[in-house]
């Protein structure tokens, strides 16, 4: 475990367990703003399910969320892992200071290389930068998306910037919504069912940036809309884990680069494509503001 820190925040990075930020504390408050863990921590192998492994805090999702096939040649059919080739296996250090990590990999599915710098930008502002080298003859079709398991208590509100905002559902049922609101529920600050999970994909952002605020503290993701045009948000009011295991309440705001957790559910235009020995880099900020400071930024 790496800990990166400022004067505000600490942040726990586990590099041996696929990457993850393990958690993020407020120092001033003791406030952690990620599901804690449910599991002891241990790697997960390229063939072991993340299911069975600890899901908590903060995991990034790369070239596929949801389990699935790739699906262009010359890897057509090759499964991908739950979660991502990312969040399995371990990420090297190539660099560490007191308040930077930069981390690398490289593919075991698909040719490329991959790098993960997390910096402060300020005492309150994380900055997560990803690079992925294509390595190989044939362009790498992906999805990338966030994957912070935010614990919620009771209260949230979740804000995005004004316009004509629609949203589909995870798994898809062929209907697209305006959002906030699915059936009868305003999902930007009511909570659905109790026992039940629910994923939607957000479109039409006319801004790069998505609020979740909470009694104590707002976090706020800003993002490129050019490289990251899509917001997932997961709700789970304990409905996830299921079985015997000990369900939470949390809200995941994902960040992403298609509306979509598998790379062969849409048409191939809305996934982003490394052709041929090129490169792709895009990144995501995470404020971290306690809620009377971003109450007062607002107004200003």
């Amino acid at each position: 475990m790496i800990q990166i820190e400022s004067s505000a925040l600490a942040v726990e990075i586990l590099p041996e367990v696929g990457g993850k930020v393990g958690k993020i504390r407020d120092k001033l408050c003791g406030h952690s703003f990620f599901v804690p863990p449910q599991r002891p921590y241990r790697t997960i192998p390229m063939d072991g399910d993340w299911l069975v492994h600890d899901t908590s805090g903060m995991d990034d999702c790369f070239p596929n969320v949801a389990a699935g096939a790739y699906p262009e040649q010359p890897w057509e059919g090759t499964s991908l892992p739950d979660l991502g080739e990312w969040t399995h296996g371990v990420w090297q250090i190539a660099k560490a200071g007191d308040r930077e990590i930069v981390m690398e990999r490289v593919g075991k599915v698909l040719p490329y290389f991959a790098s993960k710098t997390i910096r402060f930008v300020n005492d309150r502002v994380l900055e997560f930068s990803y690079r992925v080298e294509n390595r190989g003859q044939f362009p790498i079709q992906y999805l990338w998306s966030a994957h912070p398991l935010i614990s919620v208590q009771d209260e949230y509100e979740l804000v995005l910037p004004p316009g004509n905002l629609t949203f589909s559902t995870f798994p898809p049922n062929g209907s697209t919504y305006e959002w906030p609101t699915f059936e009868g529920k305003c999902l930007s600050r009511e909570w659905i069912s109790q026992g039940t999970t629910f994923k939607v994909f957000i479109a039409g952002l006319t801004e790069g940036w998505c609020e979740l605020r909470l009694p104590t503290h707002t976090l706020r993701f800003i993002f490129d809309l050019n490289m990251v045009p899509v917001v997932g948000i997961w709700l789970n009011n304990f409905g996830f884990p299921s079985g015997d295991e000990q369900a939470f309440r949390c809200i995941a705001v994902e960040p992403c680069t298609s509306p979509s957790d598998l790379l062969d559910d849409l048409d191939p235009r809305p996934y982003p494509r490394i052709a041929a020995y090129e490169t792709a880099t895009w990144s995501l900020r995470l404020s971290i503001l306690p809620r009377e400071s971003a109450d007062a930024q607002k107004d200003d």
